[in-house]
């Protein structure tokens, strides 16, 4: 199933006709009216929240842009545009779905502009990606000299893991008004996941410059900084933030670097900071589950379990089904007997199954993680027909979905299995697809060595060995792989 298609327009070759280049602003709010997306609403007030929550969401300040934006829907209840942002920031499944239909039973009245807007960012959310892409290239040529869009199409593309896609259109952005802190922001982050650290960094050391007072620069920059295995000042970046602005939220990076190092009961304590400012319940939760990782890292099987069916509690508790489902298939990828494994991956089954509130798209890709786990285990088990079902799922998913995760799922899972089956040629072609998961890069890298591509496992290991991300796939995979190259290197 090949996965690669044209997402976006490029809109670089009439850069002639752009807003000045050499304009200064730390909001793209100031280009002249009929560049930038309309704003359709009859009160003033509601008009003026609005634009503070889009600064607050360029800051990364969700919480307090998702406060402006139910400030600005109470002031005018027929804000199609601020319903549809209150979709796609807030964590909180009954409050999206409730924003969303919102949006669109108002889109009607809004400019056609808002129309796409919300074809796009409600479609996205409901599976509806072919769609929602080609509303968001419409929204793009229409409005080719408007910053903010071209950051927003940008920010939802690296979210999609589309990072070269991600990268033209916040360069684009950046081509209007080259000093755009959220644009700086997020290009950086695009260079970091596509290896290139000098670029990232020079990004951020932009982005740092012109919002210095900003917790979210250094926030970025300890995360990039991180990835990139510099984990002292990594901390030193978050800690900066912790210090501006503690409800911000960069307790999570200083736990998440802890954690990485192997500081995991340092990391436990961060991670009980973080849960205690944290904005939401859904951030709580979420909290819970990375927290959980740390027992993982310790090979402490029994206190894992135990955390982790707690947060699976916390989450059903909160109508969280999402994340109730990944504590159990969390769980599931753990469990070293394949049966125990099949069990968990049922009752992350049944959480999905529960009358909570959950987006399609996100229902979606979360049935499509179960199963790439439900193929994996069932193959290491030598349940070949087990797996096989699982495997058949997916690509009928696939087949209906462009949605990234579901597509990756597919791969994952198709190569795992055919690994289990020593068809180690055909497994690449599906493996090479995910190359990005710690999972399927383990055994892309056997699968190279199986098939004597000598140069191309080495590739793989050094990019597997030095992967830093708080993933419980990094957890599971990246610790032991560095102590068995080390290990093979010692050997005579």
């Amino acid at each position: 199933m090949v996965r690669r298609c044209c997402f976006i327009l490029l809109l670089l070759s009439c850069s002639s006709g752009f807003a000045d280049s050499k304009t200064s602003a730390k909001s793209p709010a100031s280009v002249s009216e009929g560049v930038q997306l309309p704003v359709t609403t009859a009160s003033s007030l509601a008009r003026t929240d609005f634009e503070a929550a889009m600064q607050n969401f360029e800051q990364y300040r969700l919480n307090e842009s998702l406060q402006f934006l139910r400030a600005a829907t109470k002031s005018d209840p027929n804000f199609a545009q601020a319903f549809i942002m209150i979709a796609k920031i807030s964590k909180d499944p009954a409050e999206q779905a409730e924003a969303r239909q919102q949006a669109r039973r108002l889109a009607s009245a809004a400019s056609p502009g808002e129309q796409l807007l919300i074809r796009w960012l409600a479609g996205a959310q409901e599976d509806n990606y072919l769609p929602a892409i080609a509303a968001m290239n419409d929204l793009l040529a229409k409005y080719p000299h408007d910053a903010r869009l071209a950051f927003l199409a940008g920010d939802w593309l690296t979210l999609q893991e589309r990072y070269h896609q991600a990268a033209i259109v916040l360069e684009h952005a950046l081509s209007i008004l080259p000093n755009y802190p959220a644009a700086l922001n997020d290009v950086g982050y695009t260079y970091a996941f596509d290896g290139d650290f000098d670029k990232a960094f020079a990004a951020m050391d932009r982005y740092v410059a012109l919002v210095p007072d900003e917790p979210n620069p250094h926030d970025s920059y300890g995360e990039i900084l991180r990835m990139d295995g510099k984990f002292d000042a990594a901390l030193e970046q978050y800690r900066i933030s912790v210090r501006m602005d503690p409800n911000f939220g960069s307790e999570l990076g200083v736990a998440d670097t802890l954690a990485l190092m192997g500081k995991e009961q340092d990391a436990r304590a961060e991670y009980d900071r973080a849960i205690a400012f944290a904005g939401s319940q859904g951030d709580k939760v979420q909290y819970q589950l990375q927290s959980a990782l740390t027992w993982i890292r310790e090979g402490n099987h029994k206190q894992a379990e135990r955390v982790l069916m707690d947060v699976a509690r916390n989450a059903h508790a909160a109508g969280l089904g999402k994340l109730e489902a990944e504590a159990h298939r969390i769980l599931a990828l753990y469990q070293p007997n394949s049966k125990s494994a099949i069990k968990e991956l049922q009752a992350a089954e049944y959480a999905l199954q529960e009358p909570h509130e959950i987006s399609v798209t996100d229902r979606n890709e979360e049935e499509a993680r179960i199963l790439q786990v439900e193929a994996t285990r069932s193959a290491e088990g030598e349940d070949m027909s087990s797996a096989a079902k699982a495997v058949s799922q997916l690509e009928a998913m696939a087949g209906k979905s462009r949605s990234p995760v579901i597509q990756l799922c597919y791969h994952a899972a198709a190569g795992a299995t055919l690994m289990a089956q020593e068809k180690y040629a055909e497994a690449i072609s599906h493996l090479e697809e995910d190359s990005a998961d710690p999972l399927s890069m383990r055994l892309l890298w056997r699968a190279y060595s199986r098939t004597g591509a000598t140069a191309d496992a080495q590739t793989v290991a050094s990019k597997l060995a030095l992967l830093n991300v708080p993933t419980v796939e990094q957890a599971l995979v990246v610790p032991q792989f560095r102590a068995s190259l080390v290990s093979q290197a010692r050997q005579p």
